[in-house]
This record gives C-alpha cells, structure tokens and sequence, in this order.
C-alpha cells in the first residue's frame, strides 16, 4: 500500500500523519503569514526595548519624590508657621476654622488637574455630579450639608486638637503622633469595614502604640507630654475616623470624591462653625481686645501651607504613586526635627528611639495585602530560574508570540514507513 505514514520516536503509540501538497491557496496564506511574523518580529524589538526603559514609571517616580518632598517640606513649613500664630494669637479654634474654609479651593483644584491630565475634558459642572454621586442623586445645598456636617465635625475636632497639642509637646512629637493616624485607620477598618486581617499590620499598631507611651514618657509622667500626647492621638484617631466614615460612604477613595467632600468641609465649616466662633468670643474663652492686632500675614500663611499639603495628600495620586506620597507623610518627622537639634531636652534618646518606632511601624502599615504572597512567589521564581540554568545546559531557546522566552524542543526522530 503505498501510503506515506510518519512515527515520532520513542512514543509508544505512534499516530499517523498524513502528508497533502499545499495548494496555491494555502501557499497564499502561508506566504502572508510568513510577511506578518516578519513584521511582528521587526516590531517586537522595539516593543522589548519600551519594556526595558520604561520612561512613563521613572517620570511617575520622579515627580512622586518630588511631591514627597513637598508634603514634607509643606506640613513643617506649616506646623512652624502655626505654633507662631499660637503665640501671637492664642485661639486655636478661631485659626482652624480659618484654615478650613480655605477647603473650598479643593474641587477648582482638582478640576484643573483633570484638564492637565485627561484627555477628554469634561464641563466643570459634569465632572461634579459625578464625583459627587457618593452624595446622593439630587444635590441642593441641604443635601450637600447633610451630608458633609459630621465629616466637617470631624475635621474641626481634629485640628482643634492638633493646635493644643502643639501648645504642649514639640513639633517633632505632634508629627510622629500624627503618623500614628494609620495605624487607627486599620484598627477602625479591620473592625468596621471587615478589612483583611494581617499580622504585620498588627505588629506595626502595636509598635506604634510602643512609640506613643515612650514619647509620653519623654520627660516623665508629671508633666505636660502626657496631655500632649493625649491630645495628638485624640487629633489622628479623629482624621482616622474621617477616613474611614469617607470610605464607608464612597467605596474606594479617590481624588475626584475626596476633593468634593474636602469643598464641602469647606462650606459647612463657613456656614455652619462660625457661630460657634462667636460663642467661644462672647463667653471669653477665646476672647481678644477689639483693638489687639491679629496677625493675618501669619493666619494667611498657615493656611495656603495645609492647604497645600491636604492637596499634594489627596489629589498626588493622580501624578504618581500613592506609596510615594506615603512616603512623604513619614518625611515630616524629620522635616520638623529643628527644634529637636538645637535644644536640650531631657531624655532625648527615648524621643528618638520612639520616633524611630513609629516609623518603623508607619512602613510595615505601607505594605499591600499580598505582600507575602508576591514575595514567596518572586523568591520561588527566582530560585527555579536559578537552578534551570545552573541544571540545563547548553538548551537553546527561542521567542514565543508573546515575547517569553522559552526551551526550544529537541528535533524528532522521523521514520518513514
């Protein structure tokens, strides 16, 4: 029988092929084909070089260390600038309720941002309602202030206490409480939210709580860190309870809604706290003389410095890494260690071995949900990768489709029957 029939060896169960002559058709294909892999293969190249300079992620790298150092540079400016004010003009709630009408600048802001970065621009109107859906369907100024009085609270009680305690420990202890705030949002998230749970997280909320007792024992217990310290953590568990109130209304925070909210703050601490000015002049708990001088350079610096620092916070992500603006959070400790050189206080090393603790939580709290998981997986890679080319020599290897290399197949043994 004269019939061509091919065996692959050494399978033990060999099936048989059958050979047919192309037709023109088939060679048409097969000839446009081969001009498409060439040209795939001319392109590809080109494609392995944009993978390995990839100038889009070093540009967001750059800029998001610049942005850090700014968020540093922004939040010490500022926290100096406040404890000056302090000194001049003893009101701190009159100077956060200044501060934060100064919030209402956030959704222009943000809109200009989304014609720098978008390319289909949308009507500043449009672009309201949606991020502004977290708010409800219909939107009237009752329902805007509804809806942003309790985060305005919030955000109010927060800073108040910010202010005395900065009137009471150093500037570098009012910035490594603060960062503590993170180790709250997980606590309120991990109970609220039903947040995975994690135990470096809780290692880290742990250590955090560590820094916090050792900075107020920093000049022991009978004097006024322990208020001081009190004070910030009442301050970072009310902006940790910001947040996460913000997530459970929105979802997943993002610029857009976060800087519809901070307007909104904005509005409510205009309309809504100004009375509240007002009480504490008329019952002289924050009363000065009609003819004292307040100082408005001093008021108007502090608060275009936090301004710029919520703003570099919440609307950085949309110009680099969030993990990068993070990273300038924790800059403030030391961005605000002047104060901290130059003068001699008791018991130094115990403020800095806390701070350095703090930071140290503050990192393991940056860590994503799979971090584990990426990191055995990255190891287990790179240890197989090891041993096939330590094990397989001299195994040649050729490009797939996809660009990944691969082990070229050894060539069969054909017999012909």
């Amino acid at each position: 029988m004269n019939k061509l029939s091919a065996k692959i060896s050494p399978s033990s169960g060999p099936q048989p092929v059958a050979f047919h002559l192309p037709s023109p058709a088939s060679e048409k294909d097969h000839h446009e084909h081969t001009l498409v892999q060439d040209e795939s293969d001319s392109e590809r190249p080109s494609k392995r070089c944009c993978a390995r300079c990839p100038f889009r992620v070093v540009r967001r790298v750059a800029c998001g260390l610049i942005l850090a150092a700014c968020v540093a540079v922004s939040w010490a400016w500022g926290t100096n600038s406040a404890k000056d004010t302090l000194i001049r003009h003893p009101a701190p709630f009159f100077i956060i309720w200044f501060c934060s009408i100064w919030n209402i600048l956030f959704f222009p802001l943000y809109y200009l941002c989304h014609l720098l970065t978008e390319k289909q621009k949308q009507l500043p109107t449009t672009e309201f309602r949606k991020c502004s859906q977290f708010l409800g369907e219909e939107l009237t100024v009752r329902v805007i202030l509804k809806g942003a009085a309790p985060f305005s609270v919030l955000w109010s009680l927060s800073g108040y206490l910010y202010l005395l305690a900065l009137c009471r420990i150093s500037k570098v202890d009012v910035s490594a409480v603060l960062c503590c705030s993170q180790a709250f949002i997980f606590l309120l998230s991990w109970i609220g939210l039903k947040d995975r749970f994690m135990g470096v997280r809780i290692v880290a909320a742990i250590l955090s709580i560590i820094g916090l007792v050792m900075l107020a024992y920093g000049d022991g217990f009978h004097s006024d860190s322990i208020t001081g310290v009190a004070l910030g953590v009442g301050s970072a568990s009310a902006s940790a309870l910001f947040k996460v109130l913000f997530r459970k209304r929105a979802g997943n925070v993002q610029p857009g809604p976060a800087s519809v909210l901070l307007s909104c703050v904005g509005l409510c601490s205009f309309v809504l706290h100004s009375w509240v000015c007002v009480l504490l002049y008329f019952t002289h708990v924050e009363y000065w003389l009609p003819s004292q001088h307040i100082p408005w350079d001093k008021l108007c610096v502090m608060a275009s410095l936090l301004l710029v620092f919520n703003v570099l916070v919440n609307l950085g992500g949309m110009f680099t890494y969030p993990s990068l603006i993070s990273l300038g959070i924790l800059l403030t400790i030391p961005a605000s260690a002047d104060t901290f050189v130059t003068e001699t206080l008791q018991m130094s090393h115990v403020r800095a071995a806390a701070a350095g603790i703090i930071s140290a939580g503050y990192l393991m709290l940056q860590l994503p949900e799979n971090w584990d998981e990426s990191t055995l997986r990255w190891l287990s890679t790179l240890w197989r990768g090891n041993w096939r080319e330590d094990s397989i020599v001299g195994e040649e290897t050729v490009m797939d489709t996809a660009g990944i290399a691969r082990a070229k197949p050894k060539p069969a043994v054909v017999t012909l029957n």
